[in-house]
């Protein structure tokens, strides 16, 4: 089994952004976080969007444009989205990276046997 390093990175969505906006700035930010790690790290990525714009958007737009990012970066190996009621605070991004850092420390595991797998 290889030691890949795992990264957990938040991305935090302006409510203010439109919907036409939204799938270039994903990809521009999934992207540069991609390009600031080494070539040998498994990066998760956690999407933090305003649920009225997710509903604006809505769920088939969100499952393509994040297959896309998937499949352009071998480094990205899972993005997902959570869905969040008003503002996205500190405090918000904050409790979801605890419970995204559980998650890796409970299961990251099986991130490293499935890299080692595709190989």
């Amino acid at each position: 089994m290889s030691d890949k390093p795992i990264r957990v990175s938040h991305v935090a969505v302006p409510g203010t952004l439109s919907v036409l906006k939204l799938k270039s700035h994903l990809r521009t930010t999934i992207g540069n976080l991609a390009a600031e790690g080494p070539e040998d790290e498994i990066l998760l990525v956690k999407v933090l969007v305003p649920r009225a714009l997710g509903l604006k958007a809505g769920e088939r737009f969100f499952d393509k444009v994040l297959q896309q990012i998937v499949g352009d970066d071998k480094r990205v190996r899972r993005v997902s989205v959570e869905f969040v009621d008003g503002d996205i605070t500190p405090e918000v991004i904050a409790a979801s990276e605890a419970r995204v850092q559980a998650e890796v420390a409970q299961y990251g595991h099986l991130l490293q046997d499935a890299d080692d797998a595709s190989q």
